[in-house]
């Protein structure tokens, strides 16, 4: 099992990590992590990333912490990256509080098991969701033992801003609540946010798919949608749950509802208010009614419910070949339904502030001798007897098959899986599918089940007729985005050479994004490791991190590993740094001097005006701090220390050589501040020649400070 690096983390229990304080750490997986810690207290340059992987949490919860106060503002602090893979829990659930660095990112991905009572699976209320934080929950499956309030796959705070974003991708909840509940008062989300729940699976979730407890405002180009998801439940049950006499607020952002089945289902238990830069768009959805007013711009391609008229007065309905405008503003939506997106929405698609999983996500059920499946990449285990392909799928090993475009036989040779684009006849035959763009079609060839892009047919048609395409928005034969694995060639998606390669539009020798734990090397290949550091031509093997050799004419920053040019220099004021490091100053601007650690160029000092002074008080040339010796600050000037006269006395008051303030040894100090023997105080007198010689020094002190 691999290692990674990771920040400092707590272990309560069970041994999880060999832990460094405020350094990097090493996880160890497949651990229980039940009452353990992981810290972003201890976050510096040097730590980019936690994993987890293959860990349990029993009858406790684990805990990702924050700092106490924001972190937002350290211009060195890096982004954080927590990742926990394959966790199986069992009455247990996670938790995320408090303040982390800008930009972090938290998954939780493939995580299953029985969560806690009344808990949901990840208990973000308590975190400041903001500043870039991205936290995604992807291809789980959870359950809880009994139905009740409480229990939802993640729990917001009531307030998600500055282009933060939760997703909610690939999960099956049972016994569930909500997959999303935001039930704190006064809820807000906005400055370019997201909340999405995209191919999930509910069964119960009486509250909605989505809960808002209280007034909901979604505003400042931001984002809620809900697709490709489902409600096992009772009738009526919301896609979109609103605490009774509530109405949420859409301004001058986006409201999305796409292609979801839900005949049982009402879309909304409240009022939805949409404003004129706003659009709430309903898109291949088919509902049992709306189930309350939805006022403002709407509107729906493919809308499917009984009170339609009665609760969307201002609906815009689109034919099945137009286009449902979904750009959330300020972007604008072409003829083609493609998002032009602005600066502050880089990300295609709808048009987001950070990137979106959805985007690049397509749903494949596990294949024919699959064990362990991952969304679009297939399968990543087989049953026993079969192996894995190149394409992800299981084959029967050993097995000769005769059949013609049949991709999976028996050992008999009898077909068991066609290829995309065919069915399997009860002869076991496979004859192409009816359907353009139909990827499955097993009991009818003019029936499809599964589209080429991994969608579901929309009556029976398919978006895209290009293989292995997800994205055709003009037209069903042109694509403009491949699967995962495929590169987009003059409007064919070819396969990419590199095996780790996830995208290689143009040129499928010529990688453009790797699999996760490998990078783009300058060569246009995959390479084992997370580094993605602009101009590294090789990564550190042991730390991904930090680049090991950089392309000219940049060159390895031995501060934080990062390619930088020799004349790049962080430290304000300096002339020149030292060579191989942006922090530290070989030679500092004409006026300021040199620090001793060479990290800062500083504002010479100006000369001390007083006599046998060594050092002035900051900022004023003309109050001494501290003197020379034989010498004592009297009212920030220096005076000579006198001569002391009292007999038996090591040292007299600083201003007064008539009065000591420490005796010699065998001595004692009177209150007339003479030295008397020991020998002639009885043994009740020292405690009050303490007392005494305490205050003498009390005295001396605030006389040498005046």
């Amino acid at each position: 099992m691999r290692h990674v690096s990771c920040g400092r983390v707590v272990a309560a229990g069970a041994l999880m990590c060999i832990a460094v304080f405020a350094t990097v750490g090493v996880c160890v997986d497949s651990v229980e992590l039940a009452g353990s810690v992981f810290d972003f207290a201890g976050w510096n340059a040097n730590s980019e990333q936690g994993t987890y992987s293959s860990c349990t949490v029993t009858n406790g919860f684990f805990t990702i912490r924050g700092n106490p106060s924001s972190l937002s503002e350290s211009p060195t602090l890096p982004a954080g990256a927590v990742s926990i893979t394959e966790l199986q829990l069992s009455n247990g659930y996670i938790v995320i509080n408090q303040f982390l660095p800008a930009n972090s990112i938290i998954t939780i991905d493939h995580a299953s098991g029985r969560i806690t009572a009344g808990m949901p699976l990840l208990d973000a209320s308590t975190v400041d969701f903001a500043n870039g934080l991205k936290i995604v929950v992807s291809d789980s499956t959870v359950e809880w033992a009994t139905a009740q309030s409480g229990q939802s796959v993640v729990s917001t705070p009531s307030n998600i801003r500055t282009s933060s974003a939760l997703f909610v991708l690939g999960v099956t909840a049972t016994r569930a609540a909500s997959m999303v509940a935001i039930p704190n008062p006064e809820i807000r989300l906005g400055g370019t946010s997201v909340v999405a729940v995209d191919y999930a699976t509910c069964t119960g979730c009486t509250d909605g798919l989505v809960y808002f407890g209280a007034a909901t405002q979604i505003w400042e180009s931001s984002m809620l949608r809900i697709s490709h998801s489902r409600i096992s439940g009772a009738v009526g049950t919301p896609l979109i749950g609103v605490a009774p006499a509530v109405t949420v607020s859409v301004t001058s952002s986006l409201l999305i509802v796409e292609n979801v089945s839900a005949p049982q289902s009402n879309l909304v238990s409240g009022t939805v208010s949409v404003d004129s830069l706003s659009t709430a768009t309903l898109r291949a959805v088919t509902l049992a009614n709306i189930g309350a007013q939805v006022t403002g711009k709407v509107t729906a391609q493919l809308l499917t419910a009984a009170d339609i008229a009665q609760q969307i007065p201002s609906i815009d309905e689109k034919p099945s070949s137009g286009c449902a405008a979904a750009c959330v503003p300020p972007a604008a939506a072409g003829g083609d339904c493609k998002c032009v997106c602005g600066a502050n929405m880089p990300h295609m698609n709808f048009c987001t502030a950070m990137a979106d999983p959805y985007a690049s996500y397509v749903f494949k059920d596990c294949s024919s001798g699959c064990s362990t499946c991952k969304n679009e990449t297939a399968c990543s285990q087989c049953r026993a007897g079969f192996q894995i392909q190149q394409d992800m799928t299981c084959a029967l090993i050993g097995t000769d098959c005769k059949v013609q475009n049949c991709s999976n036989c028996s050992p008999q040779g009898v077909c068991l899986t066609c290829e995309d684009g065919f069915g399997l006849t009860a002869a076991g035959a496979c004859v192409p599918c009816g359907v353009p763009g139909c990827k499955n079609c097993p009991v009818d060839a003019n029936i499809c089940k599964t589209c080429l892009n991994g969608a579901a047919p929309v009556d029976n048609t398919c978006a895209c007729t290009v293989p292995h395409c997800v994205s055709c928005p003009s037209s069903a034969g042109t694509c403009s985005a491949c699967a995962e694995g495929y590169g987009l060639v003059n409007n064919v998606c070819e396969r990419c050479s590199d095996p780790n390669c996830i995208r290689c539009d143009g040129n499928v020798n010529k990688c453009t994004d790797c699999a996760a734990t490998y990078y783009v090397t300058p060569q246009g290949t995959c390479a084992q490791g997370s580094c993605k550091i602009p101009h590294c031509e090789l990564c550190d093997p042991a730390n991904p991190s930090r680049c090991q050799r950089c392309t000219s004419p940049y060159l390895v920053d031995s501060y934080d590993g990062l390619c930088r040019l020799a004349t790049d220099c962080a430290v304000p004021q300096c002339k020149q740094c030292v060579a191989g490091t942006s922090r530290k100053c070989e030679k500092c601007n004409d006026g300021y001097d040199l620090s001793s650690d060479r990290t800062a160029c500083n504002t010479p000092t100006p000369p001390c005006d007083v006599q046998h002074c060594q050092k002035c008080v900051d900022g004023d040339r003309t109050r001494c701090a501290y003197c020379n010796t034989g010498y004592y600050v009297s009212q920030g000037r220096c005076l000579p220390v006198q001569a002391c006269y009292v007999a038996n006395c090591a040292q007299c008051m600083l201003s007064d050589s008539a009065k000591c303030s420490t005796c010699m040894n065998g001595y004692l100090l009177t209150s007339s501040y003479h030295c008397v023997s020991q020998r002639i105080i009885n043994g009740a007198a020292a405690p009050r020649a303490l007392w005494v010689a305490a205050a003498v020094l009390l005295a001396s002190a605030a006389t040498y400070l005046a």
